[in-house]
């Protein structure tokens, strides 16, 4: 009761000002609620070693994530199939599904979501089998270049391989590299 003479006593414009606000505040939680709900589900734009249509990780042409308005989310993936040290090189081997126009692998030291370290030779490209629709990526060290981050043999490692598709799609997978770095 005390509202309803709160709001009654008020004039127009004060009104109008409280309905505003009261559009304002609803729009902010159902916005906010939408967010919590959806990650809750797993829709947290992370990438996907799975890489199945609809799933997280998959992103628009448009750079959102799932089916937006760019139409349906074709039928796309990469993933990574093996990680592991072999002496002083990482060897990744992956596979992918979809019209791919290329594989990027990125090394990245303490995990999943570690920094990429500075010890490997980016110029040395992913190989694609094209008719198999597999890749390998092999991580080797820089030579020439000072290293800031030098290989951590008690730290573990990680790759992230993205594959970008036809039409401006792309999705991303990731792996734990099995085995001790080198020292």
């Amino acid at each position: 009761m005390r509202i309803a003479n709160w709001y009654s006593g008020l004039g127009f414009r004060e009104k109008v000002l409280v309905w505003l606000a009261a559009t304002v505040v609803l729009a902010l939680a159902s916005y906010w609620g939408t967010l919590l709900v959806l990650s809750l589900l797993g829709y947290g734009g992370q990438g996907n070693s799975q890489g199945a249509a609809n799933a997280p990780g998959v992103t628009s042409p448009g750079g959102g994530t799932g089916s937006g308005s760019a139409g349906a989310v074709p039928n796309i993936g990469v993933k990574i199939a093996s990680a592991r040290w072999e002496g002083e090189k990482a060897v990744v081997e992956g596979t992918w599904k979809g019209d791919l126009s290329s594989v990027h692998c990125d090394l990245l030291q303490g995990g999943d979501q570690g920094r990429a370290t500075d010890w490997w030779d980016r110029g040395v490209p992913a190989k694609m089998n094209w008719s198999h629709k597999t890749f390998t990526q092999v991580f080797v060290q820089a030579k020439g270049t000072k290293i800031k981050n030098p290989v951590d043999p008690n730290e573990p490692y990680w790759v992230r391989c993205s594959g970008l598709f036809s039409g401006g799609w792309s999705t991303s997978g990731s792996a734990k590299v099995e085995g001790t770095p080198p020292s």
